[in-house]
């Protein structure tokens, strides 16, 4: 067991609503973040027809926050408040900076609070959303493989292959508390208002946010792995391993359900959306939320089907052999809508933001498609050459116009690159030596 950092004092919390109007470059040193409010409402009855929760994701700065794998504790993938960035205009995103962060791969980025947040082996990277200014970094609690992060109300949160997760302040990268879940973690942690859960390859751990005390822990009677970023939807959690999607209960983490899909090769993490949990695998498969029962599957789609995107009754998945590239079927009845197979087999997660859908690539690039109708609309890479990291658990993350993605160079060194729309009547900004500037500063 890692030794435990001691939660923060009466007089830190209090500290904290202090300076909660502070700016967010502004020296904290242990205290709590002031992020979004994910406790009003966080499922309740204010859901969009298309499955989204009509929340306000606005930080203290009025901008948008990707601050999980998913983008919200569903992870459907669905930002639902970008108004930037449209079908005409995202032909011309124009890159704007990279973060550095060494030879190994980046993780998908998560962005709250004007930083930008990203994990590479076993270390954790902040960067200056506006011009890619590194803030800090930090290795993690076991410094193998951290996975990327998620960005809960009180503290940054990062799980590593060494079976740690543990708690950062998100300005100034402090730890607060590290605790060893043993095994290894190797997808994102997912959050809602004040817990965060994990996988460790056999337990599904519940942790309380800001103290880092645990809540409940799950373990399959037979000891099925359970591998992939849990998922959050009214007061189930819902998660995947080995064949078999697990409805746990919120509160105490008592199984609800269990369905098995058959053999899977690469079962994907969940998504849910108006009462229907999603999962990729050999296949794509639609699931009751409420009992598990299954409402309908979809085996054309060839394998490893990747995390389901899900957004106005449509639901979007990357394959791979023997039928790969970008699909798109009815989320309903699971009907067959479009493909489109310029990605290649790319096995990363789609995201989609006013009308656009952003696919990295099987050869690494990134390319935006109709939702619609699948048509091409354009395609971005990163000026030195680095391919984008097209793998599972990787995605682009969309907020207030700009795109960031991580790559995957075999060579290295890698990063996470920023694009966003040219814009001279912006704010002119420097480089730094970490980071690559070109047209204006990303708001």
């Amino acid at each position: 067991m890692k030794s435990t950092l001691q939660p923060l004092s009466i007089s830190a919390l209090a500290m904290f609503f202090l300076f909660a109007s502070s700016t967010f470059a502004q020296s904290l040193h242990h205290t709590f973040y002031d992020g979004p409010n994910l406790q009003s409402d966080i499922f309740g009855s204010n859901l969009k027809h298309d499955g989204e929760r009509d929340l306000d994701h606005d930080g203290k700065h009025g901008s948008i926050e990707w601050t999980q794998y998913g983008f919200l504790p569903t992870h459907t993938s669905f930002n639902n408040r970008e108004t930037t960035l449209t079908r005409a205009n995202v032909a011309s995103l124009t890159f704007q900076w990279a973060g550095e962060v060494g030879q190994s791969f980046a993780s998908a980025p998560v962005v709250g609070q004007g930083i930008v947040y990203a994990a590479a082996d076993g270390m954790i990277f902040a960067f200056r959303a506006s011009d890619g200014t590194p803030l800090w970094s930090h290795l993690s609690c076991s410094g193998v493989d951290t996975v990327q992060p998620a960005l809960g109300p009180h503290a940054l949160l990062v799980g590593d292959g060494g079976g740690d997760l543990a708690a950062y302040d998100p300005v100034t990268g402090d730890p607060i508390w590290c605790r060893d879940e043993s095994g290894a973690i190797t997808s994102a942690p997912a959050v809602d208002e004040k817990t965060v859960y994990i996988t460790n390859g056999h337990d599904v751990v519940a942790v309380d946010q800001l103290t880092g005390i645990g809540r409940w822990r799950f373990t399959p009677s037979d000891f099925s792995p359970v591998t992939n970023t849990p998922a959050v939807y009214h007061d189930a959690v819902f998660v995947t391993g080995g064949n078999s999607v697990f409805a746990l209960d919120k509160t105490t983490g008592n199984e609800l359900w269990r369905t098995n899909l058959g053999p899977q090769f690469n079962i994907s993490a969940p998504s849910v959306a108006e009462n229907t949990v999603y999962v990729g695998g050999t296949g794509l498969y639609a699931l009751r939320a409420s009992d598990g029962h299954l409402r309908w599957s979809q085996t054309i789609a060839g394998v490893n089907v990747s995390t389901p995107a899900v957004t106005h009754n449509k639901v979007f998945v990357n394959s791979e052999d023997p039928q790969f590239g970008l699909w798109a079927f009815e989320a309903n009845t699971g009907a067959f809508l479009w493909r489109n197979a310029m990605p290649g087999e790319p096995e990363s997660t789609v995201t989609v933001a006013n009308g656009v859908i952003f696919d990295i690539a099987e050869f690494g690039e990134l390319m935006m498609f109709n939702p619609a109708t699948g048509a091409f609309l354009g395609s971005i890479a990163d000026p030195d050459g680095h391919p984008f990291n097209a793998r599972f658990r990787s995605q682009p993350a969309v907020v207030n116009g700009a795109v960031y993605i991580p790559t995957a160079d075999l060579f290295g060194p890698n990063r996470v690159d920023a694009f966003s729309l040219p814009c001279p009547e912006r704010e002119r900004g420097t480089g730094t030596s970490n980071s690559r500037f070109t047209e204006c500063k990303i708001r």
